[in-house]
């Protein structure tokens, strides 16, 4: 059969349907046949999506059929399954973000040709300026419905035959519209580094990258306490990536490395955000064994210690360098060059910081930390195909932008 339908009301379950006198006979997949379906899913690109208010209706360019009635299937079941839906979600997302763009393309008029700024476009990657530049959000009624909407299932009998897909309308576009980066998309800051790319070579399965399955299993922590302190959710999930063991059934133990003896027992203050700044309040609590062991706990720990350190040192780059190295080193370098710490601090100082850091333990000839910790952290970021990307944040209750560019990529892509 390749017809397949998925019901998540009490856990997921897995059947295979077809109509025969005008009724809908399902059959329940076995473990293995399960598993050749999600395989499958999962290597085949989406050719056609139909949605109503009752179901969605996937179709697969090897003809396969799926129909989801119930949302909930992409939601974290705590099993071993869990990944092929974080990656159908996106899939699904993408299909339907790409095929509306096209959609708008068509609807522009035959005489218009937009226009790209493309000095800046190489900074910025596609999708940001895409975001940037369009006069109305982009498949906001149904990527909204897709994410948000919990449909509740009737019955078996209910899975509509004829399902369509409604674009959204034709929309009048000016005849002087320019797509192209605003001026203030410009970063404040750009660093420029060397390292490899990791987001897809570093696989812990067939089918994830380890970034992947930090999204897949972690992302909805990281996402609430990046956007509580105030940090960019892509560096957030870069570093996590990097500091966390393996997830083994469903579980990872202490992901953000957090060392027990020096947190437990101490209370942190740190400044809470919104998508507006800083909202004026402070998170205050104190550290425990039980919060540590916990994903969710360890999360907020690391996310919050992350925030002081780039508060310490007014900057990203600092603070994330002295997550790995220790909120203390920095002073400790300038005492023993006689330096003033103020000529180290700042956005604009950070890489200056990190070589001081590096040069003070190798004429100690001592090991600490990661020297490389930047260049590891960033080889998980989605970066575009010129090997850039840019990251808000907030620094000092303001909206800051900084740009990582992937010299290593960039100079690569020049000699194709």
């Amino acid at each position: 059969m390749s017809k397949f339908y998925i019901d998540s009301h009490h856990g997921r379950k897995y059947y295979a349907y077809s109509y025969r006198n005008d009724e809908i006979n399902y059959f329940p997949l076995t473990e293995e046949e399960t598993k050749a379906l999600l395989t499958s899913l999962d290597k085949n690109p989406i050719k056609q999506v139909n949605d109503t208010d009752k179901s969605i209706e996937i179709i697969f360019n090897n003809s396969l059929t799926l129909i989801i009635d119930n949302l909930k299937v992409f939601q974290i079941h705590h099993d071993h399954n869990d990944h092929y839906f974080q990656l159908l979600l996106n899939k699904l997302k993408a299909f339907i973000e790409k095929e509306t763009i096209n959609q708008y393309k068509k609807n522009l008029p035959q005489y218009y040709k937009p226009r790209i700024n493309r000095t800046k476009q190489k900074r910025f990657p596609a999708k940001q300026l895409i975001a940037g530049a369009l006069s109305f959000t982009i498949a906001s009624s149904l990527i909204a419905g897709l994410i948000n909407k919990e449909i509740e299932k009737e019955n078996d009998n209910t899975l509509s035959t004829s399902i369509s897909i409604t674009l959204p309308e034709k929309t009048e576009v000016e005849e002087n519209i320019v797509i192209e980066a605003e001026n203030n998309l410009e970063a404040d800051h750009v660093i420029n580094l060397a390292f490899q790319d990791r987001t897809e070579s570093n696989r812990v399965s067939e089918q994830m990258s380890k970034l992947d399955e930090t999204k897949a299993y972690l992302g909805t922590y990281i996402s609430e306490y990046a956007t509580r302190y105030g940090l960019p959710y892509d560096l957030a999930c870069a570093q996590i990536t990097q500091e966390r063991p393996n997830i083994e059934n469903g579980v990872c133990i202490n992901p953000c490395q957090i060392t027990y003896e020096y947190f437990v027992g101490e209370t942190m203050t740190v400044p809470i955000y919104d998508e507006n700044g800083f909202t004026g309040n402070y998170d205050i609590f104190e550290i425990t064994k039980e919060m540590l062991d916990s994903p969710e706990g360890n999360i907020r720990v690391g996310l919050a210690y992350l925030r002081t350190c780039v508060d310490k040192f007014d900057s990203l780059i600092t603070g994330l360098f002295t997550y790995n190295q220790g909120e203390s080193t920095l002073n400790i370098a300038c005492e023993y060059y006689g330096l003033d710490i103020k000529d180290y601090l700042g956005e604009e100082n950070g890489i200056k910081a990190r070589d001081l850091i590096n040069r003070y333990y190798e004429n100690q000839n001592r090991t600490h930390g990661d020297s490389l910790y930047l260049e590891h952290v960033f080889s998980y970021l989605d970066l575009s195909d010129r090997g850039s990307t840019t990251l808000e944040y907030y620094l000092a209750g303001e909206k800051k932008t900084i740009e990582i560019n992937n010299t290593l990529m960039y100079n690569n892509e020049l000699k194709r």
